[in-house]
């Protein structure tokens, strides 16, 4: 039934926001508290959450998550954790609720469940590497200039320091 879901959830993408957030162009570094991170695997979260605490501030709380239809792991996500009408799931909604300050998304494995659950989140600031699917969701983007995910998200760190 995973068409189904992604029908729906296809739907909700080409739907513009009810509700735009206001956010401000400016996110101040030492109001951060809270960091979610859509990556592609458990692996990566764990080097961005590393990177983050070294180059940020280790007292900052880190959520991380990944798109894998055949992972039990409690970080993953797939399909499944959608209502038939591709409502987020008992799981997905727990993680929507705790609504991070900064999200950083990583994910190069982009598909309709990983877009829906970045919008979900329109409140919180995200910042990314950039392609044109991504424009609409994110607030900072960067050319993937790092072959490494590390350097990749320091670079993403210093500019979004540099803007404060």
């Amino acid at each position: 039934m995973k068409w189904v879901r992604e029908y729906f959830v296809k739907n909700a993408l080409e739907k513009p926001k009810k509700k735009k957030t206001q956010k401000s162009i400016l996110l101040h570094i030492e109001n951060i508290k809270t960091i979610g991170i859509l990556a592609n695997n458990k692996e990566e979260i764990e080097k961005i959450t590393a990177i983050i605490h070294e180059h940020l501030n280790k007292d900052i709380k880190v959520l991380g998550n990944y798109y894998d239809e055949n992972s039990v792991d409690e970080q993953a996500f797939s399909y499944k954790d959608f209502t038939l009408f591709g409502k987020p799931g008992e799981k997905l909604n727990q993680l929507l609720s705790l609504k991070p300050d900064l999200i950083i998304f990583t994910s190069e494995k982009l598909n309709y469940f990983t877009l829906y659950l970045l919008q979900l989140q329109s409140a919180s600031y995200s910042m990314g590497f950039f392609s044109d699917e991504l424009k609409p969701y994110l607030d900072l983007m960067l050319n993937k200039e790092e072959k490494d995910i590390q350097s990749g998200t320091a670079l993403l760190i210093k500019y979004l320091k540099q803007i404060n």
